[in-house]
């Protein structure tokens, strides 16, 4: 599979998020979460709301640190 990054984020509290393209896909992007160098999660997202992870980069690293999906579905929402 070809890997084109998207974007990765800065390291805040050791968290690292990444969007990669996934060119046969049909609008998926793979997404990494990253803590301390070792990938905690790998999912696909629909391509076309993967800056909706960046943007709640904060609400997932707490969610992850509690251990709740509060941050993830806040960015899995349409906002509506």
């Amino acid at each position: 599979m070809k890997k084109d990054l998207i974007y990765e984020t800065k390291r805040d509290r050791g968290f690292v998020f990444r969007a990669i393209n996934i060119p046969q896909s049909k609008g998926d992007a793979l997404i990494e979460i990253e803590q301390f160098g070792i990938v905690l999660r790998r999912f696909k997202f629909p391509s076309y709301k993967v800056w909706n992870i960046a943007a709640h980069s904060s609400d997932i690293i707490e969610s992850e640190l509690s251990n709740t999906f509060a941050g993830y579905r806040m960015a899995a929402s349409t906002g509506f």
